[in-house]
């Protein structure tokens, strides 16, 4: 079912799940008082799945299930935030160093972005209006220590 709503709305353009194998691995942006970490499996199925979480004063803060699929010959970003309703962003643009996701339709963020600054950099992104008002917060993640 939800492979037949996605392709519905993708509209997005002809992209393949292994054009995104570059957001494969570990991903953490340390913080003075925690860490935000991603966790990206690499392409196999039609599908990227994705595992984040945030960790403030020593205690989980939020956590989210993400995947990225391949349908109707694009991509959509499909996420699963702690305490929220499941959320799909069909590709909008794609390069071989950053992908935007947009659903205009969802209350924030309507921009999910990712884009590789080298191979041991990422940066996420996700930007949109609250209120009328535009919203943006970046996560400038570093590729997590061997082992992690």
């Amino acid at each position: 079912m939800l492979a037949l709503i996605l392709a519905a709305q993708l509209a997005g353009p002809p992209a393949k799940i292994d054009q995104m194998a570059w957001l494969k691995g570990c991903w953490v942006q340390a913080r003075p008082d925690g860490a935000v970490e991603e966790l990206w499996m690499a392409p196999g199925g039609g599908v990227m799945l994705g595992l984040g979480r945030t960790v403030r004063d020593g205690k989980l803060r939020e956590y989210e299930f993400v995947r990225i699929v391949e349908a109707d010959g694009s991509l959509a970003y499909v996420a699963e935030p702690s305490g929220q309703e499941k959320a799909a962003f069909p590709l909008k643009s794609l390069t071989a160093d950053e992908a935007v996701f947009e659903n205009p339709a969802h209350d924030f963020p309507q921009r999910v972005i990712y884009r590789r600054l080298g191979p041991d950099a990422v940066t996420g992104r996700i930007e949109g209006q609250i209120g009328g008002q535009a919203r943006a917060v970046d996560f400038p993640y570093k590729r997590c220590a061997t082992g992690n």
